[in-house]
């Protein structure tokens, strides 16, 4: 399971890594987008551009090969004229007609500029010279000729490019080939218009000459082309289908492909262009973007650094300070923000000074807890000394007879056994109802029958903890003044508890508090119930409550109320 790194990791690394990890991603997406956007804008401007010069260049080269077809037109029908006159006439006609289509023909050849030469393929025996721009063949011939099979089933043609001989040496040209055909439409005869490749390459190249370009023909056969020969045959298989349209571009791969057709669809370029050529620029331009990218994120990262350090500075001094912390000490916080961060010290400072005064309350409370205990040991009257007096005594009145005077000596040997067994400030209820309950028989002894007592405990009182030697005083005091001159005596003890306190009543059935007894001056004692309170305020603080007054039948009654501290 992913663990939230706000609540493990240190707040300076989160907000280091989380702002570089965010601005890296921001820029390599800008960077992104701009390299998709300028190679995207590189490639439409360039299909743009190279459509219209392509269209430019197919108008140029179509005024030339349409301008070949129509003089091809022509001279078939010239060629059908005088052809037809040399089966009628003499020897010497024959020869002046055959010197005639001669003529007509070599300056068709020299009248334009691009056409090399014309081949004439028919029956009748001309005369040939080899050396001129005209050359008269064999039908048969025809059938060594490698481009015949695509003349065959049609009335003309372009050929592709191929090798003739030319004034005794191979030269490659593109052809156009017409047949000749009579009024009784009946084919005889086929004239081969030669045109330099150079010549249509000069057409369709560029003045750099450094691009690859192709000329089809209507049925996508390559006729020419200028560049890498093996890379635009695989382009023209590749753009087959794609070619349709009368202009458009398509990327395959490395390959960026135009192309635009003639108007009236005769003839077809195409261009094929290097994509990583032509996107150079813009990888140099994401190079450069991802330099100045690298260093604004390190620009950045340190100036995130800077101010992460910066804000974790004072955060760190207060950890540093709370981890310091020693009451009463300096911990030398600056005093002089005024933010977010100032706030935060002065709470600190104030809590710190909440913590001291606490300190200082708990030191005073113990200094009383400690003097009220003083007090309880010095009211025993060294309560070891007094224990080991009166076991003597305890024996001597046996050794006497005197045994009233004995049973009073136990009962108050086992209150300061009681007293001297636990020396902690609170001990069971059960343990302080012993001991109340020694000094009531001890009193039982010297009254007889004239006095009683009742101790009544509930059962969910018993491990609860109160103040030891915490009841003798009230019960002393009513022994004292309540019962002084009384022919009897009753007392009653009630313990009981709810859920947060635990409640003593005392009552007594003696004569009862004066009027003002709280504001009258003691000869003597007294400081009894000044030690029970001094006591339950060292340990209980303003958590109890201590009450005193006369009962309607007579007599007293003590109500006393602290919270509850089991075993």
């Amino acid at each position: 399971m992913l663990q939230n790194p706000f609540k493990t990791y240190r707040i300076i690394a989160v907000y280091f890594f989380s702002s570089a990890v965010i601005i890296a991603m921001l820029i390599g997406i800008v960077i992104a987008v701009s390299y998709s956007g300028t190679s995207s804008e590189i490639a439409s401007n360039t299909s743009f551009y190279q459509q219209r010069l392509l269209n430019e260049l197919s108008k140029k080269m179509s005024t030339s090969l349409i301008g070949i077809e129509q003089t091809s037109g022509t001279s078939a029908k010239n060629v059908d004229l005088l052809y037809g006159r040399l089966r009628d006439k003499d020897a010497y006609e024959r020869l002046q007609i055959e010197t005639d289509l001669q003529s007509q023909l070599n300056y068709l050849v020299f009248g334009t500029p691009i056409l090399q030469s014309i081949h004439v393929y028919s029956d009748y025996p001309f005369t040939s010279d080899t050396q001129g721009p005209v050359t008269f063949f064999q039908m048969s011939q025809l059938d060594k000729e490698a481009w015949y099979p695509s003349i065959l089933e049609t009335d003309s043609a372009w050929l592709g490019e191929h090798k003739i001989m030319s004034n005794g040496r191979e030269e490659s040209v593109i052809s156009f080939a017409r047949k000749v055909i009579n009024n009784s439409n009946q084919y005889y005869s086929l004239m081969v218009f030669n045109i330099k490749v150079s010549s249509i390459r000069h057409l369709i190249s560029t003045e750099d000459d450094t691009t690859n370009m192709a000329l089809l023909d209507a049925a996508g056969r390559l006729i020419t082309h200028s560049g890498n020969s093996s890379k635009l045959q695989q382009a023209t298989l590749t753009l087959k289908g794609e070619m349709d349209k009368p202009s458009g571009s398509l990327r395959v791969e490395d390959d960026f492909f135009v192309w635009a057709k003639s108007p009236d669809s005769q003839w077809t370029l195409f261009e094929a262009s290097s994509w990583s050529e032509m996107t150079k620029g813009s990888k140099s331009m994401a190079k450069l973007f991802l330099l100045l990218g690298a260093t604004s994120i390190v620009l950045v990262l340190l100036l995130t650094l800077f101010l992460s350090r910066r804000f974790m500075r004072p955060m760190n001094q207060l950890i540093r300070a709370m981890g310091q912390y020693s009451p009463g000490e300096d911990q030398g916080l600056p005093t002089d923000y005024k933010n977010e961060f100032g706030k935060l010290f002065h709470g600190y400072r104030k809590l710190t000074q909440r913590i001291e005064d606490l300190y200082e309350s708990l030191r005073e409370q113990h200094v009383q807890q400690r003097a009220a205990e003083l007090k309880s040991l010095q009211m025993m009257i060294n309560p070891h000394f007094l224990y080991n007096t009166l076991d003597q005594i305890n024996w001597t009145a046996i050794e006497a007879g005197q045994n009233k005077i004995s049973s009073m000596l136990a009962q108050v040997a086992s209150m300061f056994r009681l007293a001297l067994s636990n020396t902690n400030s609170l001990v069971a209820v059960t343990e302080e109802v012993a001991h109340i309950e020694h000094y009531l028989k001890f009193q039982q002894v010297r009254w007889e029958d004239k006095m009683s007592y009742r101790i009544k405990v509930d059962e969910s009182c018993k491990n609860t903890l109160m103040p030891k030697i915490f009841l003798q005083p009230f019960v002393e005091n009513a022994f004292m003044h309540g019962f002084h001159g009384a022919s009897e005596a009753e007392i009653g003890i009630d313990i009981y508890r709810d859920e947060n306190n635990l409640y003593v009543t005392i009552t007594d059935n003696g004569k009862g508090l004066s009027d003002n007894w709280q504001n009258k001056p003691r000869k003597r004692g007294g400081y009894g119930l000044r030690n029970v309170k001094e006591r339950l305020d060292a340990l209980f603080g303003n958590q109890y409550s201590l009450q005193l007054s006369n009962r309607e039948q007579g007599g007293v009654q003590v109500d006393i109320r602290f919270l509850l501290s089991d075993q």
